[in-house]
């Protein structure tokens, strides 16, 4: 397979990095070029986050090709983003072969006091090598350039043109309020990093003046350093990329001074600025790069700048259309085929590319004839990779005193594109479920269920979960427990080789511990969502740097249910009667028994069909309740257009289900001292409306519970607050997170950390 152009990209980065990468893709595809996108995982500090929204946006909508490196490809030129993505070799050979690489350099060689920031020669051995062809450096911008001319001995072989980041500028609308007159609003959006703003406090409060007539605005937050600096003026929001067109529009002028120790490789930000048609106020180092559309000063010189601008309308609305003629003149997409037949040709390459007319080929992918390559709707889950073989993810769910691991891991796994085969090996008795879902699954019993102690199973247990990544050839694990467990980090530290995904709930009760650094020695730690997020004070909800975040995670959709005529038919129930289900749980640790059949007693007298359903786990019942149908029944959400009231635990599971699936519940909370806090969720839903709440103690209120419950009055608020609710599925969310681990080359850690050592 041939493309004209590959870009290889580590795709976590947000802010200029992924706009400039995201733009190269749209520009070659509008103009008839065959692009993919090969992503490297090269930076550890990020090593936790998602892919960039609008870039995998991009590659999901216009059906761009997402290679693995393992697919035999062929390439005229190989765009090499960032050189610090490729500051460490692969693990596996990559079989992509480009005439010639062209590193982008978005990062300058050196900070401003000239400590370097990657070993130049490094990274352009390890290109050469990961892609067999010559690596050309280009620089972004004049301050990269002069660094690399200033270096004598060894400098490499440099683009003789720079290769500006571009803008498409349908995406910045220009400005069109009238020219500020008496009040300036100010403003600059940057991440969070003390190196991207002044070094001193006297320049910080020139530049940002605390002045009546001056309104700040800051998107991406100021560094803890600087919060004492910020001004009664100021307003402060989070950095959101989607968000910064409507950020810059409520700005007149653009503010941008870093600190002397930083070195702007191209300044994006400030380009975006400029296709706004902001007046954009620049430390004179910028000069060479943004020439005449934008306004140099020094920051004690910023008030001096503003006063003049406000005091001449005319020389507002001539600065800002020089801003968007710069633009528009140097870094516009519009530029792309002349700026890529003038790289065919210094780079020497047989012939110029033949570029189409601007339009030709948009939203076409390269591989448009093959069904498993078709654009996708915006949002949809499946990511788009290209022709190699399924990849083994091995699901490993411990011994829950539910289903709640099992269920979460299935969630997931059936939500992966084909490009996954999933496996499961799990602790828990639960695994005919597994298999009865349709997928292979090993059974290893925990050390309670076999008598044995906690070392000698540990010992086992790591050359059974070996023997399973071996025989299964797996290329990642992905682990559902609280706890990680010595046998697991064992085998974890022998085989860096693969990807370790730790999917961690929360609601963790005040007395449970958790050893902050444990989540760091996994790749990726996943956490889904809670509806009682906001009441979660438990050891987890202070260790969420580094984690992602998904919305909950359920196993079945709205979609997957029976309708009622067949769902009460399996159940052995009227459907035109009133039904409700009681599951109270697997009752392994925390007995119900007392609780449950005054439960089913004050159903049935208010002539309500009662199914008793049996947890799988839960051990045979001799309680049997007359007049009630007793069923096993995985996963009760299935019949769930039939149930018009649930009486049920609290766990992760069976509450979600509940809430987002618009069921009225009465909720039992499992209160023994190892559980998650259940009596917090079933508080949090009887205070939102959308439950009620009954401890397993109060069994003499079961029947004032269930009047209240089956009462108009509560069934009709239900109804509206369920109504209220949107719910996305956090599994799809959680599937393609691990997917972007699992098809990325990784280039985070030295080769000798990556390596197996058994």
């Amino acid at each position: 397979m041939h493309f004209d152009i590959v870009h290889a990209a580590d795709p976590r980065f947000y802010g200029g990095a992924s706009s400039a990468v995201r733009v190269e893709i749209q520009a070659a595809q509008q103009y008839g070029l065959s692009t993919a996108l090969l992503p490297f995982l090269g930076v550890s500090d990020i090593r936790s986050r998602r892919f960039e929204a609008r870039l995998l946006d991009v590659l999901q909508r216009r059906g761009i090709p997402w290679l693995t490196g393992d697919e035999a490809v062929e390439c005229d030129i190989l765009f090499a983003h960032n050189p610090l993505s490729f500051a460490h070799m692969p693990i596996r050979p990559l079989r992509l072969r480009s005439k010639v690489v062209v590193l982008s350099v978005q990062h300058p060689p050196f900070d401003g006091a000239g400590n370097a920031q990657y070993n130049i020669d490094v990274v352009k051995r390890n290109l050469e090598r990961m892609f067999g062809a010559p690596v050309v450096f280009a620089p972004v911008g004049p301050k990269v350039r002069n660094q690399f001319e200033d270096i004598i001995d060894g400098r490499p072989d440099l683009l003789p043109h720079d290769l500006f980041n571009l803008i498409d500028l349908d995406e910045w609308s220009y400005r069109t309020a009238a020219p500020p007159r008496e009040r300036a609003v100010i403003g600059r959006h940057s991440r969070r990093d003390l190196l991207k703003w002044p070094d001193t406090e006297a320049e910080l409060r020139a530049a940002y003046p605390d002045l009546a007539n001056v309104q700040v605005k800051i998107m991406g937050g100021v560094p803890d350093e600087l919060m004492h600096l910020v001004g009664s003026n100021w307003n402060v929001s989070p950095y959101l990329n989607g968000g910064v067109p409507q950020f810059l529009n409520k700005l007149d002028f653009y503010v941008f001074f870093h600190s002397r120790r930083w070195i702007e490789a191209f300044g994006i930000g400030i380009a975006e600025a400029m296709a706004s048609g902001l007046v954009t106020v620049l430390d004179p180092s910028f000069q060479d790069l943004f020439e005449d559309g934008a306004v140099y000063c020094r920051p004690e010189e910023t008030s001096a700048v503003l006063e003049r601008f406000l005091t001449s309308p005319e020389d507002f609305s001539a600065q800002s259309a020089a801003s968007r003629a710069l633009v528009e003149r140097k870094f516009s997409t519009r530029r792309y085929p002349e700026r890529m037949r003038a790289l065919y040709v210094a780079l020497g390459l047989p012939a110029a590319v033949a570029l189409a007319p601007a339009g030709k080929g948009a939203d076409v992918s390269p591989l448009s004839a093959s069904p498993a390559h078709t654009p996708l709707p915006v949002g949809q889950s499946r990511s788009q990779r290209s022709l190699t073989g399924r990849r083994r993810v091995l699901f490993v769910a411990t011994n829950g005193i539910g289903l709640g691991h099992i269920t979460r891991l299935m969630a997931i796994a059936e939500r992966m594109s084909p490009d996954i085969e999933p496996v499961f090996l799990t602790l828990s008795a639960g695994s005919s479920i597994i298999e009865a879902r349709g997928h292979p699954v090993d059974y290893i019993p925990s050390a309670s269920k076999i008598g044995v102690t906690d070392d000698s199973w540990n010992e086992v247990f790591a050359q059974e979960l070996l023997a399973a990544v071996e025989a299964f050839a797996v290329n990642s694990v992905v682990f559902d427990s609280n706890h990680p467990f010595p046998g697991l980090l064992k085998v974890l530290g022998a085989r860096p080789d693969l990807n370790w995904i730790w999917i961690r709930r929360g609601m963790w009760a005040s007395n449970h511990g958790l050893d902050p650094s444990m989540q760091h020695r996994f790749d990726m730690v996943i956490e889904p969502g809670e509806f009682a997020s906001d009441e979660d004070h438990g050891i987890t909800a202070q260790l969420r740097a580094g984690v992602i975040g998904v919305p909950p995670v359920l196993l079945l959709d709205k979609d997957d249910r029976l309708s009622r005529q067949e769902a009460a038919s399996a159940l052995g129930v009227d459907p035109a009667g009133r039904i409700a289900v009681v599951q109270l749980g697997s009752e392994r640790n925390f007995d119900v028994s007392r609780l449950r059949p005054v439960v089913m007693t004050a159903l049935i007298r208010h002539g309500v069909q009662v199914v008793d359903a049996v947890n799988p786990l839960a051990p045979k019942r001799e309680d049997h309740v007359g007049e009630t149908v007793q069923k096993a029944i995985y996963p009760i959400a299935r019949y769930f257009n039939a149930v018009d009231l649930m009486i049920t635990n609290a766990g992760y599971n069976s509450f979600h289900e509940c809430v987002y699936g618009g069921i009225p519940a009465i909720f039992v909370p499992n209160e023994a001292p190892e559980m998650d806090e259940q009596t917090i969720r079933a508080a949090y839903a009887q205070s939102s409306g959308l439950g009620l709440r009954l401890r397993s103690v109060d069994a003499e209120r079961a029947y004032e519970m269930v009047e209240l419950a089956l009462s108009e009055d509560f069934l009709s608020q239900h109804r509206m607050r369920a109504g209220r609710i949107l719910f996305s599925n956090g599994a799809r969310e959680a599937a393609l997170a691990i997917e972007e681990l699992v098809f990325s080359v990784r280039t985070d850690r030295a080769l000798g950390g990556s390596i197996a050592r058994v």
